[in-house]
């Protein structure tokens, strides 16, 4: 088995039995996205705590490819300290435009997206719940900073 096999399995097996889509008790962060090009759309759910992710949730309907990155993406992703997930969704931007995989970060299954960079069009597609993510953490960051913003102007 060559690794375009061996990858195609790893997006097939994510995209027919994705992982991370149960339900959260709660959350406090969350982006809904759309690709409009195909019609995929994702909602990011994360559980934020001591600066970690401490749960997440990827749903959505879409294509395959977009399905799968998903599915490793939640993966990936739980247990992660937020400067941690920055960082990999930088490197997954990278692999997704160059097909490079980055020596610096442990990838796991998202390494089968690498060859998604040969095909522009579904570039997009893997991109889309990394991006909603990236949304979902600056909304979260956002929140935090107005929410001391507010307490420290109350205390004066």
């Amino acid at each position: 088995m060559n690794f375009d096999e061996l990858y195609r399995d790893v997006i097939l097996d994510h995209h027919q039995h994705p992982r991370g889509n149960a339900p959260l008790a709660s959350s406090n962060a969350d982006s809904s996205g759309l690709n409009p090009t195909c019609g995929d759309d994702v909602t990011v759910r994360f559980l934020i705590e001591d600066e970690s992710v401490r749960d997440v949730q990827v749903t959505g309907h879409g294509c395959a490819i977009s399905t799968a990155a998903g599915s490793m993406f939640a993966e990936k992703v739980k247990g992660l300290r937020l400067d941690e997930l920055k960082v990999l969704t930088q490197r997954l931007r990278t692999l997704l435009k160059t097909g490079e995989v980055s020596p610096d970060v442990e990838l796991g299954d998202l390494e089968a997206l690498a060859g998604v960079s040969r095909f522009p069009v579904r570039v997009k597609c893997a991109m889309l719940p990394i991006a909603t993510a990236e949304q979902a953490i600056e909304g979260f960051e956002q929140h935090r900073a107005d929410a001391v913003t507010v307490t420290t102007e109350a205390s004066r």
